[in-house]
């Protein structure tokens, strides 16, 4: 189960975020885990003072593993009416401008916590996986480039990261994992 304890699109209906505070995101990752017998994946919000800090709350609580990132909040005003383009007025940003908030945010949890990682926001390309990989993911999610390349976005991504692990010299994904770390 991934945990969305992170959703920007919904804090004027339902207030702060449980990601936002290391008490709060604990204490609804117990409870789910108390509740569940499968793993759960705690999906963490970019927009924290200290990301890394409440991932140790999540992992001590009992999170299998940590999604990062969700996207950030953002505001589009239609210039033309004057109002807000979404219901809630703010709502999440993510594609291109996203992913190096994703890579900073993965390496700062890899270097604070030891359960997998799902590296995710912003991958359009397999050189944005490749960065993920170096950053401490252990896996990576992609969604934007469905939206920018098509449903053949999947296999566009294999078929880069794979190219750009064999110019670079790597045979498996274990060899790049973390090398930003070094």
């Amino acid at each position: 189960i991934e945990l969305n304890i992170s959703c920007p699109n919904v804090g004027s209906e339902f207030g702060e975020p449980f990601a936002a505070d290391c008490i709060s995101a604990a204490a609804v990752t117990d409870a789910v885990k108390r509740n569940v017998e499968c793993p759960v994946s705690v999906k963490l919000a970019p927009n924290v003072p200290d990301i890394a800090r409440i991932a140790r709350a999540v992992v001590k609580a009992g999170a299998d593993a940590i999604t990062a990132i969700n996207t950030m909040p953002g505001m589009v005003i239609d210039a033309h009416s004057g109002l807000p383009v979404l219901a809630n007025r703010v709502g999440g940003l993510s594609g291109p401008a996203l992913k190096p908030i994703a890579v900073r945010c993965v390496f700062e949890i890899a270097t604070a916590v030891d359960v997998p990682i799902i590296g995710t926001g912003g991958v359009l390309t397999g050189q944005d996986v490749a960065e993920l990989i170096m950053a401490g993911a252990t896996a990576v999610g992609v969604g934007s480039a469905v939206y920018y390349r098509g449903i053949g976005a999947f296999d566009l991504i294999g078929a880069e990261l794979t190219t750009f692990m064999m110019e670079h010299g790597y045979h498996n994904l274990d060899q790049m994992r973390r090398i930003a770390h070094r």
